[in-house]
């Protein structure tokens, strides 16, 4: 059985035009007056590979808004239990029990406390001091995003949006320190994020045709319904539950901190140092570099090892089968600790990663106004990323914990304390027993950078969602 992209809400297999981005989060007081706005707003939900606005689109038609739905387990059940029939053949109580299940077994839930200690969330990462003072992450039902071409647009359909569903009676979790009150921002001017470098450029390239073509993505990787013994996604077993999730995926939704200042201190602090090695690029950008393995143009290390190129190369076309070392691209930056590519995993991994390491298709948006300098400005500015995938522990779970851990490849047993290393960007310095050091190797037999490394980003919320299928978003709409 192959997929019907059709089927599958668009904003997770191609991307969108739309300059401002809104999640909004809603809590259900009636499920029927629920399904009431969700048979409104859902019906303008896309489908497919190139739905107006998308960068597939050529018709060149101006961008009208563009909305998604996912739900957690509580609001997906309540919505369940409001059906007084099966349509579809669906048994919602069958459904249900299920789900609850799957949702709430520990490995799942991200605020679960065996959660937490696995992906070493201490301190100001944990979940106390997720979202806003007094959430509760349970109830956040339903969750909105918006796309919009300006800002007109956004502020007339975000006053539409909350008036129906105040009439519907669903309760929205505002956020007083973003503008509109919801997670929201846009994407930046040429897609420059908050610590200089260019976004959106490693794209997932799904295998709808399931005939393993090189360079592509098996479907299953983000798709539910589907399970086969390379990737056991549950629900493996036919039945209710596996018709129900089939062309829907896992949403994960990340609010990152970015502590701009700090990494600017970084680069500045450390110039003299890199200087070393830099050769004739400027020592910041090359440090820069290194610790995310592309220079901030998007450009690769690992097809650019010497300097940026004047104009940006966005090729995805490379490996790291022949820098073993990490002497081109470090062992430890962001994007090979991300997706390590040819790089050849643990004998553990190997066998759990079968197809190869674990891909997440990545949707987000940068939030907060720029900073330049090292003085941190007390305003908040981040990343609000949306991670879609089939399998939350196998995928999503296990980056974040490759990213605090680097334990997932013989590689790193190369050099001291490799494999207790961490995402050179990205990791949470108070983890136990973690080096926190950088390790960037030398081409010119000085010793390799060990710089002292702080914490660059801030976890302020995690939260798991169910984006379901066109179909049966139409069915929990009541339709």
């Amino acid at each position: 059985m192959r997929p019907e992209p059709e089927n599958v809400q668009s904003l997770f297999i191609t991307r969108y035009r739309h300059e401002h981005r809104v999640i909004l989060l809603f809590r259900i007081g009636s499920p029927s007056a629920a399904q009431s706005f969700l048979s409104h707003w859902a019906s303008t939900v896309n489908g497919g590979q190139a739905p107006k606005g998308s960068y597939a689109d050529t018709s060149g038609s101006p961008l009208a808004p563009v909305y998604h739905f996912a739900f957690n387990w509580q609001g997906t059940s309540l919505l369940l239990k409001a059906r007084n029939s099966q349509t579809m053949g669906l048994d919602p109580d069958a459904i249900g029990t299920d789900l609850e299940t799957f949702f709430t077994r520990e490995d799942n839930a991200p605020y679960a406390p065996s959660t937490v200690d696995d992906l070493s969330l201490n301190g100001l990462n944990t979940p106390e001091n997720w979202w806003a003072a007094d959430t509760d992450q349970s109830a956040f039902h339903i969750a909105m995003l918006c796309y919009f071409a300006d800002e007109a647009q956004k502020t007339e359909q975000l006053a539409a949006i909350r008036t129906a569903a105040a009439e519907s009676g669903l309760t929205e979790w505002q956020f007083p320190s973003f503008q509109d009150k919801a997670l929201s921002g846009k994407i930046p001017h040429k897609g420059i994020l908050h610590f200089g470098f260019r976004d959106g450029i490693s794209k997932v390239d799904i295998d709808w045709k399931d005939i393993g073509e090189p360079g592509k993505v098996d479907f299953r990787e983000v798709l539910l319904g589907y399970s086969n013994e390379t990737y056991p996604t549950n629900p493996v077993n036919p039945g209710p539950w596996n018709d129900f999730v089939r062309d829907g995926t896992y949403l994960n939704l990340a609010w990152l901190y970015q502590d701009v200042a700090s990494f600017n201190r970084f680069l500045k602090d450390n110039r003299a140092a890199a200087e070393t090695q830099s050769g004739s690029a400027d020592p910041e950008e090359w440090l820069a570099a290194k610790l995310m393995g592309r220079w901030r143009n998007g450009s690769a290390l690992a097809t650019h090892p010497n300097e940026s190129p004047d104009q940006a190369d966005l090729s995805n076309d490379f490996g790291y089968a022949n820098d073993g070392d990490g002497e081109t691209t470090p062992l430890h930056s962001h994007i090979r600790v991300c997706n390590p590519r040819d790089q050849a995993l643990s004998a553990a991994n190997q066998s759990r990663f079968a197809a190869g390491p674990p891909r997440l298709v990545r949707r987000g948006f940068s939030y907060g106004p720029p900073l330049e300098g090292t003085e941190d400005d007390g305003q908040d500015r981040g990343l609000i990323g949306v991670f879609a995938c089939a399998r939350i522990n196998e995928q999503f779970y296990t980056v974040l914990r490759w990213i605090q851990r680097t334990e997932f490849s013989d590689h790193f047993d190369t050099i001291r304390r490799g494999n207790r290393r961490q995402d050179m960007m990205f990791g949470l310095r108070d983890k136990p027993r973690a080096e926190t050091t950088s390790y960037i190797p030398s081409t010119n037999g000085v010793a390799p950078l060990k710089l002292p490394l702080s914490d660059f980003i801030r976890y302020k919320g995690l939260a798991i969602f169910f984006a379901p299928s066109l179909k049966t978003l139409t069915y929990l709409a009541g339709q």
